[in-house]
C-alpha cells in the first residue's frame, strides 16, 4: 500500500482539493479512534459493574408485624352464615275495653312502665249510670225472690197438710225458681257495670317502654281501640333465614354470636330457640329464630342484625390464615422464617373457618412457628428474611 503523502504527490489534483482530503483523512482516524477508546471503556466498566454485583451480598426481605402470623393452636368452629331483624319477644297492645273519652295518657314513647302501673284513664259517667241502674234492677228483683221465697215456704206447709194440691204448688215453686235466676242475672250485669268503671283505669299488662301512644286526652274511643304499644327489651328474638340446604346442620340450643350496625366489632351472644317447619314460599328459605338476652337494654326491636350459628368446633388443632396457603400440584405448603431465611413446608389442612379466614392444619406445622400471611411476588426458600418493627423502623428514618 503506497503511503499517503505519496498518493497526494502523484494525483494531479488542484491544490485546494488535496488540502480539503488531508483533512477529511484526519477527521476519520480521530473518529476511528474515539470509538476504540469508548468500546475499551464500556468494556471495562460491564466488568468492573459484573464485580461489584458478584461481591454485594443479597437485600433481604423485610415483613412488618402484620405480614407474619404466628401458628395458634385453638379450636376452630363449623358455622353458617344468618342475618335479620331483632324483635322484643315479650310485647302488648294495650287496647280500650269501655267506650268513652280519654281523660289523660299518663306516658309517652320511650318511657319506662311497670306492670300494673295506671298508664291512661277514661271518663266513667256512662259506666257509672250502667252500675247504678244494674243495681237498681238487682235491688228490686232480690224483693220478687223474697215473696218468692215466703210464698213457697208457705204452700210447702200446706201441701204437707193436704190443704193444696201438688199442682199448685208445683207452679209456685216454679215462680220461685224464675225470681232466684232473675237475681243471679242481676248479679251479673252489677259485676259487669263495676268492672266497666275499674277498666276505666287502664294498667299496663307488662313491665317495658313504651313503643308506641296511639291516643290522647279528649280522644272519644270504642271497646277495642289501641290506645298504647308495650315492649320488653330484656329478651330479643333474632328471626332470620338460612337456605334449606344447610338448615339439616341447625338444632335448637346451637350457639349463635352475632352484631348489630352502630355497635362496631361488639359480638350479641345467643341460642337457636324455634326453627320454622315450613320453608318460605319463593325463596325457599327456613326461617330460624333465636332468642339473645338483653340486660342493658342495648338492642333494639328492628336493628338488623348478621352472625353465625355455630354447628360444630374442632378439637385444639394449630390454625393458620387462609392467605398463608399456596398452592402448588395439588399440594398445600407455607412460608416460614426459619433462622433468618425463608423456609418452604407442606401442610396438611383439616377445617375451614370462612368467617374468620382460618384454616385448621392437621400436620407439618407447630404452634409458635410464624408464617408469611400476605401475598407478594419474590418468595424463594433460602432468600434472606427479616421481621422489621414498625416503631423501630419509624424511629431509624426520622432525621437526626
Amino acid at each position: 500500500m503506497m503511503p499517503m503523502n505519496t498518493i497526494l504527490s502523484s494525483t494531479r489534483l488542484p491544490s485546494l482539493w488535496r488540502r480539503r482530503l488531508t483533512w477529511i483523512v484526519l477527521v476519520v482516524g480521530l473518529v476511528l479512534a474515539t470509538i476504540a477508546g469508548f468500546a475499551v471503556t464500556k468494556d471495562s466498566s460491564a466488568k468492573a459493574t459484573e464485580t461489584i454485583k458478584v461481591d454485594a451480598p443479597p437485600v433481604p426481605l423485610e415483613f412488618a408485624p402484620g405480614d407474619i402470623a404466628i401458628v395458634q393452636v385453638q379450636p376452630l368452629a363449623r358455622t353458617i352464615s344468618l342475618s335479620g331483624s331483632l324483635t322484643p319477644v315479650t310485647q302488648a297492645l294495650v287496647k280500650s275495653t269501655v267506650s268513652g273519652e280519654v281523660r289523660r295518657v299518663l306516658v309517652r314513647e320511650g318511657e319506662s312502665v311497670r306492670q300494673g302501673a295506671v298508664i291512661a284513664e277514661i271518663d266513667t259517667v256512662d259506666a257509672r249510670s250502667r252500675l247504678d241502674a244494674a243495681l237498681a234492677d238487682q235491688a228490686e228483683r232480690r224483693a220478687r225472690l223474697a215473696i218468692a221465697v215466703r210464698n213457697r215456704d208457705t204452700n210447702q206447709a200446706l201441701l204437707k197438710q193436704n190443704f193444696i194440691s201438688q199442682n199448685a204448688y208445683d207452679q209456685l215453686y216454679s215462680t220461685f225458681q224464675g225470681s232466684e235466676a232473675a237475681v243471679q242475672w242481676s248479679d251479673a250485669q252489677v259485676k259487669l257495670a263495676r268492672k266497666a268503671i275499674d277498666d276505666a283505669v287502664v294498667r299496663a299488662p307488662i313491665s317495658g317502654r313504651v313503643a308506641k301512644r296511639m291516643a290522647n286526652g279528649g280522644e272519644r274511643i270504642s271497646p277495642e281501640a289501641p290506645i298504647l304499644s308495650i315492649v320488653d327489651l330484656s329478651r330479643m328474638e333474632l328471626e332470620a333465614t338460612v337456605p334449606a340446604t344447610a338448615v339439616a346442620a341447625i338444632s335448637v340450643g346451637q350457639a349463635v354470636q352475632f352484631r348489630v350496625d352502630g355497635y362496631g366489632n361488639r359480638q350479641f351472644d345467643g341460642r337457636v330457640e324455634r326453627i320454622n317447619p315450613v320453608a318460605e314460599v319463593g325463596s325457599r328459605a327456613i326461617k330460624v329464630f333465636v332468642s339473645a338476652p338483653n340486660p342493658d337494654d342495648s338492642l333494639r326491636g328492628g336493628m338488623f342484625a348478621q352472625g353465625e350459628v355455630t354447628l360444630s368446633k374442632t378439637t385444639h388443632l394449630p390454625v393458620i390464615p387462609i392467605s398463608a396457603v399456596f398452592e402448588e400440584a395439588g399440594q398445600s405448603y407455607v412460608f416460614t422464617i426459619d433462622e433468618g431465611k425463608l423456609a418452604k413446608r407442606s401442610v396438611s389442612l383439616g377445617q375451614r373457618d370462612d368467617t374468620t379466614g382460618m384454616v385448621a392444619v392437621a400436620s407439618g406445622i407447630a404452634e409458635g412457628v410464624p408464617v408469611v400471611r400476605i401475598r407478594m411476588n419474590g418468595l424463594k426458600v433460602g432468600a434472606p428474611a427479616v421481621l422489621v418493627d414498625a416503631r423501630k423502623k419509624t424511629e431509624a428514618n426520622k432525621p437526626a
